[in-house]
This record gives structure tokens, C-alpha cells and sequence, in this order.
């Protein structure tokens, strides 16, 4: 008696293995058929529409490629490989964005440079003070030699104009000269001094607002 209800629920468990794989592969076989009642739909450059297999190779360069079902549902969409033209584009994009970030870079080393070289704005004020002190004294100094040689020109001329005296005078009239273009090419460079600290001043705000900035 206890072998017979044994040998039947040994029936039974075959039977409903055997049943859960006929509908496994009963649906694996669905599938199949759907899949295989999918079909392709694009439309190349000239606004022809393609369908089936071939539809990709038609107008895959041109416009997204739709899949249907057989009730003509769309399924999934396919985009087209990029044209050389968007290659060209997104290489030169790419170019573009890495030089901007060179010379970001450069840009951020050079503001690091100025403010490890200078340290603050009162350093660079007095440096400009400094130069611009050695300047002003050089300038001083060779007015004061001029205002010599005018004196001795009036003092000479006060002589008897002989050969000598006149050559005298000509030749300090010559140093007048000589001292007026040392002047004039000290006052170049003077101004040329302090344009120089405008921009190192302005330069170095800038790098240090950057670096504040960056961080």
C-alpha cells in the first residue's frame, strides 16, 4: 500500500515537470516568432522610406533606425553612427577644450610665479620706490652738473671774446647738449619704470584673485 502512493506521487512530479517545460519552450517559441515578425523602418536623405533587413544599410547614415512589431508598435530606436563631418566636429571640440585647459594650467603656474616673486603689494610699492628714487637722484645729479657748465658760460662770456674764450664756451655749449639728451632719455626711462609697475601691480592682483578664485 505504501509503494503504490509513492509510485503515484512519482507520477504526478514527472507530469509537472514535463508540463513546465512544454511552457517554457512553448514561450521561448513565442518570442522567437515576435522577434522574428519584427521589422526595420528608416528614411534616407532624399525622405525615402526603407523597410526589412536592409533598411539600416540604406539610410543608417542619414536618420534613426525604427524597429516595429507586427502590430507596427515601435519597439526600440536606433541612432545613426556619427558622420564624418560630426567626427571632425567632436575632434576638434575635444582640441579646443584641451588647449583651454593648457592654458588654464599656464595661466594658473604664471599667477603663482608673480605672487612667489613679489609676496605682497607693499613689496612691490617699494621696489617701484626704490628704482624710481635711483632715477630721480640720477636726474638730479646731472641737472645740477648742467646749471655748472650754464654758470661757466655766463662767466665766459663776460671775458674778452679771444679765440680761446669763444672756444671755451662753444665746447660747455656742447656739454649743455650732452647733459640735456641724458635728460631726455632719463625722463624715457622713468616713465617707461613706472608703466612697468602698473602693470605688475595690476598683474599681480589679478594672479592673486585668480589663485583665491581657482582654490
Amino acid at each position: 500500500m505504501v509503494y503504490r502512493w509513492e509510485n503515484s506521487r512519482v507520477k504526478k512530479n514527472s507530469y509537472k515537470t514535463a508540463t513546465i517545460s512544454l511552457l517554457i519552450f512553448s514561450s521561448a517559441l513565442v518570442c522567437s516568432q515576435i522577434r522574428a515578425q519584427e521589422i526595420a523602418k528608416c528614411q534616407d536623405e532624399a525622405g525615402n522610406w526603407h523597410y526589412g533587413n536592409f533598411a539600416a544599410a540604406e539610410c543608417a547614415l542619414s536618420s534613426d533606425i525604427t524597429t516595429l512589431n507586427d502590430t507596427g508598435t515601435e519597439v526600440r530606436r536606433q541612432k545613426p553612427p556619427p558622420t564624418a563631418a560630426e567626427l571632425e566636429q567632436a575632434a576638434a571640440k575635444k582640441q579646443a577644450g584641451d588647449k583651454a585647459e593648457s592654458d588654464r594650467e599656464r595661466q594658473v603656474r604664471l599667477d603663482r610665479d608673480i605672487v612667489q616673486t613679489y609676496g605682497s603689494e607693499e613689496v612691490i610699492l617699494s621696489t617701484r620706490n626704490r628704482k624710481l628714487g635711483s632715477i630721480d637722484n640720477n636726474l638730479e645729479i646731472t641737472r645740477q652738473l648742467k646749471q655748472g657748465v650754464e654758470k661757466d658760460i655766463l662767466a665766459l662770456l663776460e671775458r674778452k671774446q679771444t679765440s680761446k674764450v669763444k672756444k671755451l664756451i662753444e665746447a660747455r655749449r656742447l656739454a649743455i647738449k650732452s647733459y640735456d639728451e641724458v635728460i631726455a632719455h632719463t625722463l624715457f626711462q622713468r616713465k617707461q619704470m613706472e608703466e612697468s609697475y602698473i602693470r605688475i601691480l595690476d598683474d599681480f592682483r589679478k594672479a592673486s584673485a585668480g589663485l583665491v578664485g581657482g582654490s
